[in-house]
C-alpha cells in the first residue's frame, strides 16, 4: 500500500493575491478558514484531491506546537523565506491507527497522530469539523515533508459539488514533481513512507507510485528537461516545484487564460504548462485526458 496524493500545500505570501490569481486561472475556490497555529487557507477542490493555498495570517500564533512539538506554521513560513512553493504533501488516510501502524513497521518513527478541529463554512452555517494528522517530517530536508491526513466528519468536507467545477475543467492532480540535488539521497524518506514496491527509477531520478498519482523525485537537470518554465531552477533545498493536473478540455482552458492575458506555454494539442509565477512558485501542467 501507498497512500494517495489528498493535497498539495503551496505556501504562498499573499492569500488574498493568489486567491485571485487562482480564480483568474479557471479555479473555483471555497471560502477562506483558518487553522489554531496561525494559517489561513483557500481549498481547489478537484474530484478526488485537491490544492490548498496557505498563507501566515496570524503571526502571533505560529510558535504553535502540536503534541510532537511540530510547528506546522513553521514550515509554512521556512518555505516563504526562500520563495511562494510547496511547502508539504497531505497523503490520504481513512484509517489513521492501522495507516500509522503501516508506517511504524516501515522504520517512520517519531511523531503519533494528532487530531485538530476548526470551523467550516458552509451554506447552511458554521459547523465544526475535525482532521487527523501524521506528520511525516525529516528535519534535514523540511519541504519533503509529507503527512497522512484523514477527515474526522468526511460527510462535511464536500457539500457543495460546484466547487469541484473549473472554468479551466481541472479535475485531479496525476503528478507531483520535485528537484533535489541527490534523488539517491532523497528517495530514502519517501521509501519509508511508501514502501519499497512503491520505488521505480526514472531518468535523473526516481518515480514514487501512490494509490493516487505519482511523485517524481529528480535532480535539476531532469526537471529542465520536463519543464522548460523550470529550466535552471536551483536544487537545493529538495522540495516539490511543480504538479500536473488532468483536464478535460484544454483549449478551453487556454482559451480562459488568454482572455485573462495570462501567460502559458501550449507543449501540444492536449497539454500546456503555466509557469510558476503565477501562482504560489509553482509551475502546473494541465494535460487532457479525454477526447
Amino acid at each position: 500500500m501507498s497512500f494517495g496524493i489528498d493535497h498539495p500545500l503551496v505556501a504562498v505570501a499573499d492569500l488574498d493575491v493568489a486567491a485571485e490569481r487562482a480564480a483568474a486561472l479557471g479555479f473555483t475556490l471555497n471560502p477562506r478558514h483558518s487553522h489554531p497555529w496561525g494559517t489561513d487557507n483557500h481549498l481547489l477542490f478537484l474530484r478526488n484531491n485537491f490544492i490548498e493555498l496557505i498563507g501566515i495570517a496570524h503571526s502571533h500564533l505560529t510558535d504553535y506546537r502540536d503534541s510532537n512539538g511540530f510547528q506546522f506554521a513553521k514550515v509554512v513560513e521556512d518555505r516563504l523565506a526562500i520563495g511562494e512553493g510547496i511547502a508539504m504533501l497531505a497523503l490520504e488516510s481513512e484509517a489513521m491507527a492501522t495507516d500509522h501502524a503501516l508506517l511504524t513497521a516501515r522504520g517512520f518513527e517519531g511523531h503519533s497522530p494528532i487530531e485538530f478541529r476548526r470551523l467550516a463554512h458552509l451554506a447552511s452555517g458554521d459547523v465544526e469539523v475535525g482532521v487527523a494528522l501524521n506528520i511525516l517530517h525529516d528535519p534535514q530536508q523540511p519541504f519533503l515533508t509529507q503527512f497522512l491526513c484523514q477527515q474526522l466528519r468526511p460527510e462535511l468536507f464536500r457539500t457543495d459539488p460546484s466547487l469541484e467545477r473549473h472554468a479551466n475543467t481541472a479535475t485531479s492532480i496525476t503528478d507531483i514533481w520535485y528537484v533535489s540535488d541527490s534523488p539517491a539521497r532523497d528517495v530514502e524518506h519517501f521509501r519509508r513512507i511508501h514502501g519499497e514496491e512503491a520505488i521505480q527509477t526514472q531518468a535523473g531520478g526516481f518515480k514514487i507510485h501512490t494509490d493516487k498519482g505519482v511523485c517524481h523525485l529528480l535532480s535539476d537537470s531532469a526537471i529542465g528537461e520536463h519543464f522548460e518554465v523550470l529550466a535552471g531552477l536551483p536544487s537545493i533545498p529538495a522540495r516539490a516545484v511543480a504538479l500536473t493536473l488532468a483536464c478535460e478540455d484544454i483549449a478551453a482552458a487556454m482559451n480562459h487564460w488568454q482572455q485573462c492575458s495570462l501567460p502559458f506555454v501550449s507543449l501540444s494539442a492536449h497539454q500546456a504548462d503555466i509557469p510558476p509565477e503565477v501562482l504560489g512558485g509553482t509551475a502546473l501542467r494541465f494535460s487532457q485526458t479525454t477526447g
